[in-house]
């Protein structure tokens, strides 16, 4: 009998809409001289013509391959036609369901293989095999994307003001669950510090603010262009919104058209967010499966804009997010 591994969103988001942003203050060497003293190694990132997400280039048995980068989906992605052309031993007893933001359902598989990323190696690694797409999707410029599961098997860093990756230095080849010690909290790798929640059992990693008082919960997606906030969510604030001739796109392909809203005074822990330009559209999927530590349903996604802006650095083997040059 075949076995269903439910992934629910496994490539969770990206955004093809863009929004203005003020550029991003000139990078400081302390974070880069920290975590070399460390022992990590930088991995170049890039980003393709319009497109504000990062990508990098990483090896599947030896193949170098372009992936998205992408921190609101829980497992790594890898296009079927790809998968074979490396060598991808695909397990034929397991199909994996995956959903996308806005909630279509896609059938994938389940592969093994050798995930390189600088000098980590992560062997036989597990990659959802899916199926190469019709029309485009938020992933269809890339072989796939790089999700949580890669991250902490390579205790990989996403460093997004320098535009790279860090790797700790070359190792053993090892199993992806026995990968690297997490480095654990660091004050010298950036000015605030914070402590992610997960998404219940899922592993997407979950931030917690306060909009007027009221306790508001983000994914942190580096695979999202823009920060959306649930329609279902930003109603119970009497904000305006206002339309866009915008429309996202999820990892299905399927596509909703969005307004631009502009929240005041948002706030994590000591930071104070004065003004945050977001995108709102209906999130039912996401709200379904995402939950906070409190059981509430999650109010939105921060992207790409206010990682760049936050000067953020990602460190999901530990669950934490760095703000600001240290």
């Amino acid at each position: 009998m075949t076995k269903i591994a439910a992934n629910f969103i496994a490539s969770f988001l990206a955004c093809l809409c863009l929004t203005q942003c003020s550029s991003v203050p000139g990078f400081s060497r302390s974070r880069t001289v920290t975590l070399s003293k460390l022992g990590y190694q930088k991995v170049p990132l890039q980003k393709l013509s319009e497109d504000r997400r990062y990508s990098g280039v990483f090896k599947v048995n030896g193949k170098p391959m372009r992936f998205l980068i992408d921190s609101g989906a829980n497992s790594t992605d890898l296009d079927k036609q790809l998968a074979t052309s490396a060598g991808v031993i695909e397990d034929r007893s397991v199909r994996v369901i995956t959903r996308g933001a806005l909630g279509r359902e896609v059938s994938s598989g389940r592969g093994y293989g050798t995930l390189e990323i600088g000098g980590m190696k992560a062997v036989r690694f597990p990659f959802t095999i899916a199926p190469s797409p019709e029309r485009k999707t938020s992933t269809s410029s890339y072989a796939g994307q790089i999700g949580l599961d890669a991250l902490a098997a390579t205790g990989a860093l996403v460093d997004i003001p320098s535009g790279q990756m860090w790797v700790p230095n070359s190792g053993p080849s090892r199993p992806h669950r026995m990968g690297p010690l997490p480095l654990g909290v660091r004050p010298d790798l950036g000015k605030q510090i914070f402590r992610l929640g997960t998404a219940g059992r899922l592993p997407h990693l979950i931030l917690i603010g306060t909009l007027q008082g009221v306790p508001v919960s983000w994914v942190v997606d580096t695979g999202a262009e823009v920060s959306v906030m649930a329609a279902e969510s930003f109603d119970r604030f009497n904000l305006q919104s206002y339309a866009t001739n915008s429309r996202m796109i999820d990892a299905s392909g399927d596509r909703i058209p969005l307004r631009h809203a502009r929240l005041q005074n948002l706030i994590f822990g000591q930071v104070k967010v004065s003004v945050f330009d977001v995108s709102v559209a209906p999130l039912g999927t996401v709200r379904k499966y995402f939950r906070d530590s409190t059981g509430r349903p999650v109010d939105g996604i921060l992207g790409m804009d206010f990682l760049t802006k936050g000067q953020a650095l990602l460190d999901a083997n530990s669950g934490l997010i760095y703000l600001g040059q240290p």
